[in-house]
């Protein structure tokens, strides 16, 4: 099993890395092709600029990661300008929800008009790289002196069959709970070590309150959510193979395990059967139910101190570190785990105007001194490099010191690649076959058993296993 000791993650992820500029240079134009020479940091004058290469930087619509790109784009051009390089980002932004953003790139790279660089679905990314859709990055980042600051527990989440795709992330994920709520009805916020131990807990949730106990991602309306923000650390929490000998694991003791929390959870009255059957799952739940205390648990990454719940959240929630703590995920053996979701940032286009000038806005964007300053605007997660809390002292206080906690996570929590060829067919399979068990369609194991056709018909039976 592919595991090392120690991530909606799609803003979440690059906007922590990616999401840096200058504050200062936030006001600077890109120059014109006809602009003088600007002046080097020496004092002379800077060798006039070639032709303007324009390339495009696409990430989904959300308002605060356009927030962030406006100030990074226009930090990076005017660095451009200023170091006399033809180089010049114009963002462009695609649609909001996971499903339509998957469904663009896609569509995208199979008419060969990917934008030079942008924020990919993480289970696209093996599929991407074998179909040559992704350009390698590795002579322009591991030469450059900032590489030697990222974990080596995250450098593999960026390396696909021998391509550097770009720049390592982390994040992490957690169970998210009103800490609130339980205290005020005597319900013992202990960590649950084990999911018979997660149950009783949400029997006393349902028996002493008026909260739904739990909002875990499921079914299909979520999008990857299903599979990224709580199937991957359900499925990892119970012992056995997920991905070997470069295969998928789909029908098999643990997998079966996964599916039946779902089904545990919806048969009892525990799960937001009916939210999350609406077309935008995480509003009900996440943006209404958490904060008002309707509903008790949920799942996700390290966005939600800021994204979801901060004062310039989606939904702010007030005396938010007093009212919400987190667990880590119940396991069969009885020790929790944080889950550390490495990943990668932006990626760039096989067919990109200029792979140097790509990689160097990436660089541009993880420099701690310009993500120091971005942070301030918003940070979805925690900072991967290891010198950025030397760089940046303030890093330890900003949203209460949660993201510089979640740092400290990437080399004690558990991992797993799931990043892996098919993972978007995975993905897929995970969301039709909860939708199954939470509706009461299928029990967990008619669900397994119709995932594990499915995947074998969509991925071929030479890239699947059964196990008993």
């Amino acid at each position: 099993m592919s595991t090392h000791a120690m991530s909606r993650r799609r803003f979440l992820q690059s906007s922590a890395v990616l999401a840096a500029g200058s504050l200062l240079a936030a006001c600077a134009a890109p120059a014109a092709p006809s602009a003088p020479a600007a002046q080097s940091g020496s004092g002379e004058a800077a060798a006039p600029a070639a032709e303007l290469i324009e390339l495009t930087y696409l990430t989904p619509d959300r308002e605060l990661e356009n927030r962030v790109k406006e100030v990074v784009v226009n930090g990076f051009n005017a660095r451009m300008e200023e170091e006399g390089k033809p180089f010049r980002v114009k963002g462009i932004v695609g649609p909001a929800t996971d499903n339509d953003i998957k469904t663009k790139l896609t569509l995208d790279a199979a008419a060969g008009t990917l934008p030079d660089i942008f924020s990919a679905r993480p289970e696209l990314l093996a599929d991407f790289v074998a179909a040559n859709y992704l350009a390698d990055l590795r002579p322009e980042l591991e030469n450059w002196d900032g590489w030697s600051q990222y974990p080596a527990v995250l450098k593999p989440f960026a390396d696909f069959d021998g391509k550097l795709i770009g720049l390592p992330t982390g994040g992490t994920f957690s169970m998210y709970y009103r800490k609130d709520l339980l205290e005020a009805n005597d319900i013992a916020t202990t960590q649950p070590a084990t999911w018979d131990e997660f149950y009783a807990t949400c029997g006393q949730i349902a028996d002493k309150t008026d909260a739904v106990p739990t909002g875990i991602p499921a079914a299909t309306p979520w999008g990857g959510g299903t599979w990224g923000e709580a199937f991957q650390m359900i499925w990892l929490s119970f012992n056995g193979p997920i991905f070997e000998d470069g295969k998928w694991v789909i029908h098999s003791p643990n997998l079966l395990s996964a599916f039946q929390v779902y089904e545990t959870l919806s048969s009892n009255g525990w799960l937001t059967v009916d939210e999350l059957l609406s077309p935008n799952p995480w509003e009900p739940i996440k943006y209404e139910g958490f904060p008002n205390g309707d509903v008790a648990v949920v799942t996700g990454g390290d966005w939600q101190w800021t994204f979801d719940w901060g004062p310039e959240g989606a939904t702010p929630i007030e005396g938010l570190f007093e009212k919400v703590e987190r667990w880590a995920f119940p396991a069969e053996d009885g020790k929790p785990f944080t889950f550390v979701d490495g990943g990668v940032g932006a990626v760039v286009a096989a067919n990109t105007d200029s792979i140097e000038g790509s990689a160097a806005f990436l660089k541009f964007g993880s420099e701690p001194e310009v993500t120091c300053e971005t942070m301030k605007i918003h940070i979805g997660g925690p900072v991967a490099r290891m010198d950025f809390a030397e760089k940046c002292p303030e890093y330890l206080d900003i949203v209460n010191g949660k993201m510089a906690q979640a740092s400290k996570f990437f080399e004690t929590g558990r991992t797993f690649n799931f990043n892996q060829l098919g993972a978007g067919k995975i993905s897929d399979g995970v969301g039709r076959a909860t939708e199954d068990i939470i509706t009461g369609t299928a029990s967990a194991q008619q669900a397994m058993d119709a995932f594990a056709d499915a995947m074998t018909d969509s991925l071929g039976a030479e890239n699947v296993m059964r196990i008993s």
